[in-house]
């Protein structure tokens, strides 16, 4: 088992055999075992010095989404140094977007199936929020979270999309 878990700390996904993606863990609820991340490429084979990693932004994130921290307890991934100024403000928690298979009817309303969902910063499980999505609203990050198969999957594919070579000396 890793040490506590920590907002602000970095870590390293492996997204392909030999190549790693960057995570950074922006909120660790009390209890639960889900995170929030924000990812970033390009995809490397070797850990990025501080200070490339202190100098991430939010708006340079491949993808941010909501994951089980099983593998980050396992010592499956990596961790890196911690943000020495990480600030919850400069690092949000985003709306997800729920597709329900089934039609739900809300009152005053046609027939529902895709939802927004927004979660407080110290419960993932439990969303805060639902109501139904807005056009602009089906574009958000699916409300799951994501598990370590998963997450290397879509992070590994979203890195490709932003940069395709790995090390990447342009990265944004």
């Amino acid at each position: 088992m890793t040490a506590r878990l920590q907002e602000g700390q970095f870590f390293m996904l492996p997204v392909e055999r030999g190549q790693y993606a960057i995570g950074l863990i922006a909120r660790v609820p009390r209890r639960g075992g889900v995170l929030l991340g924000y990812f970033f490429g390009p995809r490397r084979t070797t850990p990025p010095m501080d200070q490339w990693l202190n100098a991430l932004h939010p708006n340079q994130a491949a993808f941010v989404c909501r994951f089980k921290d099983a593998a980050l307890f396992r010592g499956e991934w990596k961790l890196l140094c911690t943000l020495p100024t990480f600030d919850r403000a400069q690092w949000p928690m985003p709306a997800f977007h729920r597709f329900d298979g089934s039609v739900t009817h809300v009152p005053g309303s046609t027939a529902v199936t895709d939802w927004r969902v927004e979660y407080a910063d110290d419960n993932l499980i439990v969303p805060k929020s639902e109501a139904p999505a807005e056009a602009q609203d089906l574009k958000l990050t699916e409300d799951i979270a994501y598990d370590a198969q998963l997450l290397a999957r879509e992070v590994g594919q979203r890195v490709v999309e932003a940069a395709p070579s790995a090390d990447d000396a342009n990265w944004r």
